[in-house]
This record gives structure tokens, C-alpha cells and sequence, in this order.
């Protein structure tokens, strides 16, 4: 009786671990972008303007991100930079991403460096 309920838990456990693991890479799959290059924004004193002579509040400095798998929303800011909502951090793309309006949640695994950084849109 007890060899029979440790073999069932462990194929329980062994199928749960193969499912999760499974559903982790899932978004391998997904339609997806490279990063060009990260940026944090970054507060200037009140007043600064910008070449144009507008008033800006923060400018966005070129950076890097701590490596590893996020889900994240990102959003269009201006041009082909997108802001990555809830942080500091903004995006660029290698290639023409397109329209993200008020957001496209996916996976973004970041890499070493920027260039080895990859962005899954969620279907």
C-alpha cells in the first residue's frame, strides 16, 4: 500500500513538473522582436528644454537591464521607443515593431547585453 501511493506521487509529481516546464516555453512560439538597445529615464531639473525649445521633464539615457525572463506590457511612447509599463526602462527594436497603443503584454528575456535581448508578443 505505501509502495503503490509514493509511485502514484511520484508520477504526479514528474507529470507536473513536465507540464509546467512544457507551458514555460510556450512563448518560444510566439511572434517576436530583438532589442536594439534599452533606456532608463532619468529626471532633469525643472525648466530644461529640449533642441526644439519645449519643456521636457526627463530624458532617456541608453542602458542596461539585469538578465533574465520578465512579463511585461509595453507600450507606444514616441517614435519607435516604447516604454515598458510600471518601470523606468524604455525599448527599442531592431525592426519595425508597429502600432503597440496602450499596450501588448508578452515575455521579454533579456540577455547578456541588449542585442541579445528578445521580445515575444502574447497572442
Amino acid at each position: 500500500m505505501m509502495k503503490n501511493t509514493l509511485l502514484i506521487l511520484t508520477i504526479l509529481s514528474l507529470f507536473l513538473y513536465t507540464s509546467t516546464n512544457a507551458k514555460a516555453q510556450d512563448y518560444i512560439e510566439w511572434e517576436n522582436e530583438d532589442v536594439d538597445e534599452f533606456y532608463i529615464k532619468k529626471s532633469v531639473k525643472r525648466g530644461t528644454l529640449s533642441q526644439k525649445g519645449n519643456k521636457i521633464s526627463f530624458i532617456l539615457e541608453p542602458t542596461e537591464m539585469k538578465p533574465g525572463v520578465y512579463e511585461v506590457e509595453i507600450t507606444d511612447h514616441d517614435n519607435d521607443i516604447y516604454e515598458i509599463k510600471n518601470t523606468d526602462y524604455f525599448v527599442k527594436f531592431r525592426g519595425y515593431y508597429g502600432y503597440a497603443g496602450y499596450g501588448d503584454e508578452g515575455i521579454l528575456v533579456v540577455g547578456s547585453s541588449s542585442w541579445s535581448s528578445t521580445f515575444y508578443k502574447k497572442p
